[in-house]
């Protein structure tokens, strides 16, 4: 069985443009004037800022008042060994940042030294090399003396 398609042919149209429809004059409004409401608004406003300030002064003088924990415990029994804990922890700090110091100035001083006899350890190899050269030439030339003398008698024995 074969079913069979309808094919239609379909028109396209092109669009077409529509002109602006006309401008109808417009009468011009009035200004518009702010409604007695927003004076209202702006006092309600300051109100709101003046309560805020006032309760956070509040808040302050209660917070104030109260005492932490550690100070509440401050002058009891509890309250001494976490003062004499407080204290030898600040001197450890303390004594870690004085140590810290001398050590960095140690490293320096030693950096410093280092350098320097690097310098001096280069010149002495420097002078044994040059030594050494000295040396070795001299050999040679003895060596050269002694081969012309050797050279010399066995040319007069001959």
């Amino acid at each position: 069985m074969i079913d069979k398609v309808e094919v239609k042919e379909v028109e396209v149209k092109a669009p077409v443009a529509k002109k602006a429809p006309a401008k109808k004059p417009v009468a011009k409004k009035a200004p518009a004037r702010k409604p007695a409401t927003s004076k209202i608004r702006k006092e309600i406003q300051d109100v709101e800022r003046e309560i805020k300030k006032e309760v956070k002064k509040e808040v302050k003088k209660v917070v104030k008042k109260t005492k932490t924990v550690v100070e509440k415990l401050e002058d009891s029994v509890i309250g001494v060994p976490f003062k004499v804990v407080n204290k030898t922890f600040l001197a450890s700090v303390g004594l870690l940042m004085f140590v810290q110091k001398e050590v960095d100035k140690k490293v320096t001083d030693f950096d410093k030294k280092f350098s320097r006899y690097a310098k001096d350890g280069e010149k002495v190899v420097d002078d044994w090399e040059d030594k050494v050269e000295d040396f070795r030439k001299d050999v040679e030339k003895k060596v050269d003396e002694t081969r012309d003398r050797v050279r010399d008698t066995f040319k007069k024995a001959a």
